[in-house]
């Protein structure tokens, strides 16, 4: 069995998800170290991340040290990894998918909370939704890993948080959770709840041991919902949500959406087709919202 180097983000959100990919690698034998990486997405903290700049924010540094062979395998979150890899690069499998919703963690459910609740996200897309349903809230930027949101909340700075499902879950959280939001109406971000493991097209070794690991289902869930990312601009810090989920053994449904920054103008669309039809299915959900006018109201939020 084979040696392997697996890189991530060094938050300890980062390590405890790829702590579980690496317990997959050793249950079939091989031995795994893991290196770690601090991105420019976790340096930069004095700016919302579509203010930063750039698609490769969380994934920059560990791509570099995948094609030069410092690494063999590096884990993401996959909703932080741009739709167009670098050249030489691939997802090798698509694993441990999570619940793939947003949760709110405040004093009250979302319906509940007075006007002037304030609410603090790092996301563009969440603020986005957020004030497309409650236009009474405001919304605040809280940047930092996620034990830093959480202290700012719990120190006053916002009165809740709306977060990804899947991180709280594996930091062992989930007593703190108000309300699991529903995916229909905050539409989650592209891939999100799954991890990917990258790896360089020239190692077919470490392709190989990855195909023993990959999530097939997981794999057509992501591969539907970036495809509508990839029709209208393949980067990450944009107000979209796209979400697949399986409808029968062999059928997924795909709804997307977009909203303009101040939450206003919401369009989305949606689609069911059989698993060997996702890719299209959702380059037609994105065509069919940049015909609606989705790229002008994400070039506005990114501007």
């Amino acid at each position: 069995m084979a040696h392997f180097k697996v890189g991530t983000r060094s938050s300890q959100l980062a390590v405890a998800q790829t702590r579980q990919l690496v317990a997959l690698l050793e249950q079939a034998g091989h031995q795994v170290e893991l290196v770690t990486f601090e991105t420019k997405g976790d340096r930069v903290l004095d700016r919302a991340l579509h203010q930063v700049g750039g698609k490769g924010l969380f994934t920059e540094e560990l791509e570099r040290a995948l094609l030069s062979d410092a690494i063999d395998m590096a884990v993401h979150s996959l909703k932080d990894l741009p739709t167009a890899l670098p050249q030489g690069l691939v997802i090798g499998a698509y694993a441990l998918p999570e619940d793939r919703r947003d949760v709110l963690i405040a004093k009250e459910p979302l319906d509940l909370l007075p006007p002037g609740t304030v609410l603090g996200t790092s996301s563009l897309r969440r603020a986005a939704f957020l004030r497309n349903m409650r236009r009474d809230l405001e919304v605040a930027p809280v940047r930092g890993n996620l034990q830093t949101r959480f202290r700012k909340w719990q120190e006053g700075a916002v009165d809740g948080l709306v977060l990804a499902a899947a991180g709280v879950i594996r930091m062992g959280w989930t007593e703190r959770v108000t309300q699991y939001l529903d995916p229909e109406v905050m539409v989650p971000s592209p891939g999100q709840g799954i991890l990917a493991v990258e790896a360089a097209i020239h190692r077919a070794d470490v392709r190989g041991v990855l195909d023993t690991i990959n999530d097939g289902r997981s794999e057509a869930v992501a591969v539907a919902e970036r495809s509508v990312l990839d029709e209208l601009g393949g980067g990450c810090q944009v107000p979209l949500g796209a979400f697949a989920e399986w409808i029968d053994v062999d059928r997924l449904r795909l709804v997307a959406q977009v909203a303009g920054v101040d939450g206003q103008i919401m369009l989305r669309e949606t689609a069911e087709c059989p698993a060997y039809a996702v890719e299209e299915a959702g380059r037609q959900v994105g065509r069919r919202l940049r015909d609606e006018g989705a790229l002008k109201l994400i070039q506005t939020a990114e501007g």
